[in-house]
């Protein structure tokens, strides 16, 4: 660990003492904690333990992403991404084998316990954490949505439909659409989604592409991490919104039973009381039923992120208390709104 990490994070633990002072004795400890998307810890050889960073904190279910195109693309220094090489099916499929098979690993050697069934759900929100192994980008299915049922074998139960470098499925706000929003393969992978009990999450996605999904589906859906932006965007889009659904889009998920991820990016908010006002803001838009955690632990650049530990989150939990947020207010977002939409689309499977 560097010098400048570890007093990143003793800044981090003196903030989370801090703001606990001014909680309701007892109240802050007790709230458990759900993350919508994470990369915590996602190499095998860190020797980092992630669930003792996880149960320290009170996270009780994370959503641990693999990044289907991470080999594909690169952190520019000013954060944003670059696409370095147009992959084929076989190295998608291959590297998607080679991340799994490492988080796998890291399974075993930590003895983590993966959801997948509805009672996983129950006992994550009873305190006994749990993973829901899930994917950002799904070029890996090689235009295959019977790839789906594969996956799912293996234990996933969240797959976002796009990242950085376009796929066949949907169109990505990062580049010019090609698709009109969402393909008919797009649509195949989403009710298969829907059949076996599989969240689908549509972060990254057009505001057209999110708009035909949501018509699609007939399970709620999520958007696990970035902002609602009041206006629409897409690909032409300048400023921090970018990334962020649009409003109207964010309503009809919310409508559907979906939830919201809201990312702690310096992109959106300059810090951590920022963030909390951030949530309270989009709990006014769609509902507190609605918004949730949604980190991207280690997905963005240290520059770009407040949180680097989920004793930041922690934290957060503290300043959402002080901030005189109701209590059943800030356990609904800060764990009980993701469980609920695993749990819903769990046991949404049909007999297949």
């Amino acid at each position: 660990m560097t010098k400048a990490i570890a007093r990143r994070q003793f800044a981090a633990w003196m903030a989370a003492l801090a703001s606990a002072a001014a909680c309701p004795a007892g109240a802050a400890s007790e709230i458990l904690i759900s993350d919508t998307h994470s990369h915590s810890s996602m190499s095998a050889r860190e020797p980092r333990c992630m669930r003792c960073e996880l149960q320290a904190a009170n996270v009780s279910l994370m959503s641990w992403a693999l990044v289907a195109d991470g080999p594909f693309i690169q952190r520019l220094p000013n954060g944003a991404m670059q696409v370095n090489l147009k992959a084929t099916p076989e190295q998608f499929r291959e590297a998607f084998h080679r991340a799994l098979s490492s988080m796998q690993r890291r399974i075993e050697r930590e003895g983590l316990r993966l959801v997948r069934t509805p009672q996983d759900v129950d006992r994550a929100l009873s305190g006994e954490l749990h993973l829901v192994l899930s994917t950002e980008g799904a070029q890996y299915l090689g235009g295959d949505a019977g790839y789906v049922d594969t996956v799912y074998g293996w234990g996933v139960r969240q797959i976002g439909l796009g990242h950085f470098v376009e796929g066949d499925l949907l169109d990505i706000r990062t580049e010019t659409p090609k698709l009109g929003g969402l393909s008919d393969l797009g649509r195949q992978v989403i009710r298969r989604c829907n059949a076996l009990g599989i969240v689908v999450d549509l972060a990254h996605a057009t505001d057209q592409a999110v708009t035909q999904a949501l018509e699609v589906s007939t399970q709620p859906m999520l958007w696990s991490h970035s902002a609602i932006s009041r206006q629409t965007t897409d690909w032409r889009s300048r400023g921090n919104h970018i990334m962020s659904i649009g409003l109207p889009n964010a309503t009809v998920l919310a409508q559907r039973g979906g939830v919201i991820g809201v990312w702690p990016s310096r992109f959106n908010f300059d810090n951590q009381q920022a963030y909390v006002a951030g949530l309270q803001e989009a709990i006014a838009m769609v509902g507190e039923d609605h918004v949730a955690f949604g980190t991207d632990m280690h997905g963005l650049a240290p520059a770009s992120t407040m949180i680097e530990s989920y004793g930041g989150l922690r934290d957060i939990v503290n300043r959402m208390l002080a901030s005189n947020m109701p209590e059943s207010t800030v356990r609904k977002v800060a764990g009980e709104n993701y469980a609920r939409l695993v749990k819903t689309v769990l046991l949404g499977r049909q007999a297949v």
